[in-house]
């Protein structure tokens, strides 16, 4: 049953009470005392989806904020990109900003972490790896079939 408008202004109502009330502190069950929800948790979930709710909506307006302002960009940049195609340093110039803007918008000039793995590397890991499954340091059972006994067999010396 899909609720009517009066309800549903007064749910959201109601929630953003409890949002301004658990941002001052208060308890759920506080919330749910002077707001008349069920139980401490009732008031819990309904608070939490408000939060999820106003995080999707948000996150959908500045999604759709981002496309206007890359629409805005591709507008500048088919005015100004004959020009610079001719040669012209000021339009050049130009150009090279709104990509750069619409690179920052993208997220295009982020760092990448690029890790090179060679074969000796490789290798040496592999090593590393085998002897200390071989002295069974990871637990695991040693070549005598004893889970747990490390390499130094002779146990402390005496």
């Amino acid at each position: 049953m899909v609720a009517s408008k009066a309800q549903q202004a007064s749910t959201a109502e109601r929630r953003a009470k409890a949002i301004r009330m658990k941002i001052n502190g208060a308890t759920y069950t506080e919330i749910a005392e002077k707001l008349g929800y069920s139980s401490r948790g009732s008031a819990c979930s309904d608070v939490r989806r408000a939060l999820e709710k106003h995080v999707i909506e948000e996150g959908l307006a500045v999604e759709a904020w981002r496309e206007l302002e890359l629409a805005r960009l591709d507008i500048l940049q088919k005015a100004i990109w004959p020009e610079a195609m001719d040669g012209n340093p000021r339009a050049i110039e130009t150009a090279l900003k709104i990509l750069d803007r619409r690179a920052k918008m993208l997220g295009l000039d982020s760092a990448v972490k690029l890790e090179v793995l060679t074969i000796d590397a490789l290798d040496a890991q592999i090593q590393r790896l085998e002897a200390e499954l071989g002295a069974g340091s990871l637990g695991l059972p040693t070549a005598a079939g004893e889970a747990g006994e490390t390499s130094s067999a002779e146990g402390p010396a005496g």
